[in-house]
């Protein structure tokens, strides 16, 4: 079993393998599809040593700087390689046109049919690799890798198909119109991870699933309070945050009710990993109170959760 740290070790690995392996064929071959390959090998080296550092930040303690922990650089550092991604993409497009404009041949086809074999095999199981470790660790960071690395499959795949065509037709133009619909593929992507990842910069809320959960559980005390209300949620890392307030009776001793909010908060962290709590107590603003176990607003409001 890897460590979480250790992980983008790992893809730096293979992401180097491959990158020599595809610039030493593309440079011989001439082929503009497996160039576009390789830089983008290359640049996968920087984007996983940027999550390595990263990685590292986030899994710090909380700090007297950083209260709610450093679970953000996850967020940041995807958001960083979603920009290589489109540089990446960007720079191909422009290298592939140029390509089409000077008429370059290519030379040696089969060797880089090989290498492409070899490249999609060790993406694949890099990938199933990084899948399988991004649901373990519940790492918005990995999982990022793992969609990286799936995008690369599908643009060596093209390459691979490229090169086959261009055997067998004599069509050289194939491989540059071929790298520059991968290379808008690229930054389509890339733009895509952007826009995700900057939700969770920007503090969106946790999803409907997650949020349908609290709801659920807070069903569970629907005799213990009577009602919630400005339930608010966020993620950072793998970390979640959900802060609410509840309505109890304002007879209630200061004892009573801090254990209900505590036994809520409890509940809600055992069924919900990574969550982090916190409930505000609000009285009820009722003028003469009869007490809870005769008060008309609190009985209504059981029967309305209970419809």
């Amino acid at each position: 079993m890897i460590k979480k740290t250790k992980i983008p070790i790992l893809s730096i690995t293979v992401a180097a393998t491959l990158a020599l392996s595809k610039l030493i064929v593309a440079l011989y071959t001439g082929s503009m599809a497996i160039l576009s390959s390789a830089l983008d090998s290359i640049l996968d080296i920087a984007a996983s040593g940027v999550n390595y550092f990263a990685l590292k930040a986030s899994e710090e303690p909380p700090d007297k700087a950083h209260p709610y922990g450093h679970g953000k650089f996850e967020s940041l550092a995807a958001f960083v390689q979603a920009l290589i991604i489109m540089a990446t993409g960007v720079y191909l497009f422009y290298k592939s046109v140029m390509g089409l404009i000077d008429k370059k041949d290519l030379s040696d086809i089969n060797t880089g049919i090989y290498i492409m074999l070899f490249s999609m095999l060790m993406t694949l199981l890099l990938t199933i690799s990084l899948r399988y470790y991004a649901k373990k660790y519940n790492s918005t960071i990995i999982l990022t890798d793992a969609m990286h690395y799936e995008i690369d499959l599908l643009t060596n795949t093209g390459v691979l198909v490229t090169l086959f065509l261009v055997k067998y037709t004599g069509v050289y133009q194939i491989d540059f119109i071929v790298s520059s619909l991968i290379s808008i593929y690229i930054i389509y992507s890339a733009f895509e991870l952007a826009r995700d990842v900057s939700s969770i910069l920007l503090d969106r809320e946790m999803s409907e699933e997650d949020q349908t959960k609290i709801r659920d559980i807070l069903k569970e005390y629907d005799e213990s309070f009577i009602d919630y209300h400005k339930m608010r949620t966020r993620s950072s890392g793998k970390t979640k945050f959900v802060d609410m307030h509840i309505t109890l009776c304002k007879n209630m001793s200061l004892n009573d009710a801090h254990q209900i909010a505590d036994l809520i908060e409890k509940d809600l962290q055992e069924k919900i990993p990574e969550l982090d709590v916190i409930i505000h107590i609000d009285p009820c603003e009722i003028g003469h109170c009869p007490g809870q176990e005769n008060c008309e607003r609190f009985i209504d409001a059981i029967r309305t959760k209970k419809r």
